[in-house]
């Protein structure tokens, strides 16, 4: 975060994504939310008092919030599950894609999503045997070790690293729905990687859900081309 705040010129984003690993690194060390904002606090008094905040206190303090909700949860040992399908929140992801940076010691590593959208259901029950067909197909056809998300209720992902196993998950996964109660779904099953900037992967997620082929520009790694957007 320090960095990005002594940049020339701080980008929003990036400081937005220096918040969200700050809140983890410091939930790890502590378990009260309220010195934890108390420091934002004294530091933003610092920002707006030289008139260089690069973000509205209550928009630095919200990410700080979820950020640290999100990471405490994993820590416990009881990240945010959907509590119907089973498979773990959008926040979630957003941590544990800064943990996987983390980890690999390569910032950014190479990640992409394997997302299924489907059309909405016009009953509940429909609607419900839809999120639990998807659920079932990414736990069935995407590696263990993969990080599984619900979002809403006409879209699922799973989390893997840039590899040609990936192509062969989205392959079998396709393969899986055309059966089922998505069969008749309108179902989509793409791959896309995750941005550079992670602080744009919230938009991402949204843009997909909201129906869109989002392009957005990625570095060309081993196993995909240089383009943008699906990376089928």
């Amino acid at each position: 975060m320090i960095d990005a705040l002594c940049a020339a010129e701080p980008d929003p984003e990036d400081v937005a994504q220096g918040l969200t690993v700050f809140a983890w690194e410091r939930a790890a060390t502590t378990g009260d939310l309220t010195c934890l904002l108390d420091e934002l606090d004294e530091l933003w008094d610092v920002l707006e008092a030289s008139a260089t905040a690069p973000l509205p206190r209550i928009a630095a303090r919200h990410r700080v919030v979820d950020a640290w909700v999100d990471a405490v949860a994993a820590e416990r040992g009881s990240p945010g599950l959907d509590p119907l399908s089973g498979l773990h929140t959008a926040g979630y992801l957003y941590g544990r894609v800064n943990e996987l940076d983390r980890l690999s010691g390569i910032e950014p590593s190479a990640l992409v999503l394997i997302v299924i959208r489907w059309e909405s259901a016009d009953g509940p029950w429909l609607r419900i045997a839809r999120i639990l067909q998807a659920a079932s197909a990414l736990r069935t056809r995407v590696r263990p070790q993969a990080t599984l998300s619900q979002v809403g209720t006409t879209m699922a992902l799973a989390l893997v690293p840039d590899d040609a196993q990936a192509r062969v998950e989205r392959i079998s996964l396709t393969k899986a729905v055309e059966n089922g109660e998505l069969s008749t779904a309108n179902v989509r099953v793409d791959v896309f990687a995750v941005p550079d900037s992670r602080a744009r992967l919230p938009e991402l997620v949204t843009r997909l859900y909201g129906g869109a082929n989002v392009d957005h520009a990625v570095r060309p790694p081993r196993y995909r081309h240089s383009g943008s957007g699906s990376l089928d």
